[in-house]
């Protein structure tokens, strides 16, 4: 075994002192690392040693008891100082980051394993986060987004008031018959460039546009389209996808547990919900307990087709603005869902 030449500290100066480090026994039969140079002669039972870990080909350091250090630049003196001294985990993460194979190999590892957590890990924090969120904070972000909208989207509703006032009650009689629904509302507002459109808010708002509703032939589509929206506010499907794109303030709120900290959403909210691409499970859960109503309620599902239908044809093609279905990928799919069930 080969001496190592290294730089020695006393802790109280920055004068270095060349020295060598080499392994002997003490008068007890232990192992010790020994220290000579001009002036010195230190021995120090490798127990009492802490020594920084090899990374690449990095300077190694050794600190004592007493506050002093070595460094050295001989890593392969070290580690042969170091044997069967080492943990045999520094070892092994050494021999890893030292070959090529175990680096890429440990890359792929890192990169599945981050395509897991994005694609499984944050939806999944996200629900857990959304269904424990308080109610207040919620109303906030909800009550928020929707005065935005109103400031740079909609209008006030159009329809006579007559019109308004039926649409409200049939709500009311929706909400009624479901459980947990009691403090839903509805808001109607003029759509402008958003045209045919309804979609669903935090803390249990639903907002219609009057296109969709002069574009439905009858109030049993409206019906069915209101019952998708329920869906997804019972699942928290938009607080889930405001929180999936807001990873960050997600895993703070989860990791520290401070819910109130997601205020901070609400400013966020109203651009994240226009540009909403509900996921496929959000889609069909939604769906699902939509054609769960209507069979309860006797509507065909052909009601819901056929307003999906209506509204893919007037939307305009070769533009990206936003609408019912801009927000509700796959519509094809869903149509023929619809028209297949029993």
């Amino acid at each position: 075994m080969s001496d190592v030449r290294a730089l020695y500290f006393d802790g109280k100066s920055s004068h270095a002192h060349d020295v060598v480090l080499s392994a002997g026994f003490g008068a007890d039969s232990k192992r010790v690392l020994q220290v000579r140079g001009a002036g010195l002669n230190l021995s120090w039972p490798f127990t009492q040693l802490r020594v920084s870990d090899r990374i690449g080909t990095s300077r190694r350091y050794l600190y004592f008891p007493d506050g002093s250090q070595c460094e050295t630049d001989d890593n392969a003196g070290v580690d042969d100082l170091l044997i069967g001294e080492e943990p045999a985990a520094a070892r092994l993460l050494h021999r890893w980051e030292s070959g090529l194979g175990y680096a890429f190999a440990a890359l792929a590892i890192t990169a599945v394993v981050a395509w897991a957590f994005v694609v499984w890990g944050i939806p999944a924090i996200a629900k857990q986060v959304a269904f424990a969120l308080p109610a207040e904070t919620e109303k906030l972000i909800g009550g928020d987004s929707l005065s935005a909208l109103d400031r740079f989207v909609f209008t006030p509703s159009k329809l006579p008031p007559e019109r308004q006032e039926s649409l409200h009650r049939l709500y009311a009689r929706m909400t009624a018959g479901i459980d947990g629904a009691s403090g839903y509302r509805l808001e109607l507002r003029r759509g402008n460039r958003i045209g045919p459109n309804a979609f669903a808010l935090p803390a249990g708002i639903i907002v219609m546009t009057d296109e969709l509703v002069e574009l439905s032939k009858d109030d049993r589509e409206i019906e069915a389209v209101l019952a998708h929206e329920i869906g997804h506010l019972r699942q928290r499907h938009i607080l889930r996808h405001v929180l999936q794109d807001s990873a960050t303030v997600l895993l703070i709120a989860f990791t520290f547990g401070d819910l109130a900290s997601l205020t901070s959403l609400a400013s966020a909210a109203p651009t994240l919900l226009l540009q909403a691409r509900f996921s496929r499970e959000f889609e069909r859960e939604a769906d699902d307990f939509a054609f769960g109503y209507m069979v309860r309620r006797g509507i065909p599902p052909e009601m819901f087709a056929a307003i999906l239908q209506r509204i893919e044809e007037k939307r305009p093609r070769g533009t990206d603005a936003p609408d019912y279905l801009s927000s509700h990928p796959a519509t094809r799919e869903r149509i023929e869902r619809m028209r297949g069930a029993h």
